[in-house]
């Protein structure tokens, strides 16, 4: 019988040597190129991210100091501060440069503030919307701006304005200025002869805040006119022992 010759594995050239060195070559130089790659986007993002936190913290620094200059110029505070209402014209100023470098309840409750100082009180309502609508969980700034919209309503001769805001002053959340709603809203009702429903607010005032001034000072005008007058002769009889007594 024949002998089976078997066929022998063809043996690698030094060609075929070549060709897998070059392919692993390129796969890590492809490697490399992602990882390459991959490293630029992670520095460009830090890059990008770094540049906004250190643009955000300058336009804060910006706001805060256009805020310090408007709040020295709206209240007087320099020796050097020009007097109104050139005073309220460079204090607005500041506010709208603070307010534009970053938005804030403080800036724009300022904006309006000063506004409402210049007289110009349909352009102070308008921003004073803003605060008690844009930041609406401002316990300080929303009672404030609802307060000198109420104050603006009045100097535009709007009396039912003025009780509007003073109402939702009275039913906000917030307890800030709220026994001061009440006294101007008694004290505007009374003026309108609307008095069974100012005696009603000063009911509420002086029943929710008992230890306020304006309370205080409404429950003792109360007491002093319901106070039983004393007769005349009493009073004669008392004036001529007294000075009997200091005759002796």
């Amino acid at each position: 019988m024949p002998r089976t010759i078997k066929k022998r594995a063809p043996k690698e050239t030094k060609a075929d040597g070549m060709a897998v060195y070059d392919e692993l070559k390129e796969s890590i130089a492809r490697r490399q190129k992602t990882v390459l790659s991959l490293s630029v986007s992670a520095l460009v993002v830090i890059a990008i991210v770094a540049g906004l936190y250190f643009h955000h913290s300058s336009m804060i620094k910006k706001a805060n100091e256009y805020n310090a200059q408007g709040y020295a110029l709206y209240y007087g505070l320099s020796p050097q501060a020009p007097p109104a209402p050139q005073r309220y014209t460079l204090a607005l100023s500041f506010f709208q440069k603070a307010y534009a470098a970053r938005k804030s309840a403080y800036s724009l409750y300022y904006v309006g503030a000063s506004q409402y100082a210049l007289g110009q009180y349909a352009q102070a309502l308008a921003t004073l919307k803003q605060v008690y609508t844009n930041y609406s969980g401002d316990a300080q700034f929303v009672p404030l701006s609802l307060y000198k919209s109420a104050m603006a309503s009045l100097k535009m001769g709007n009396q039912e304005d003025a009780i509007k805001y003073l109402s939702m002053m009275e039913g906000s959340r917030f307890d800030s200025l709220k026994d001061m709603a009440y006294y101007e809203d008694a004290r505007i009702l009374e003026s309108m002869g609307r008095t069974d429903e100012a005696d009603r607010k000063i009911n509420e005032l002086i029943r929710l805040f008992p230890q306020s001034p304006y309370a205080m000072d409404l429950k003792a005008q109360r007491e002093a006119a319901q106070a039983p007058a004393k007769p005349a002769g009493v009073e004669k009889n008392t004036k001529t022992k007294n000075q009997a007594h200091a005759g002796k």
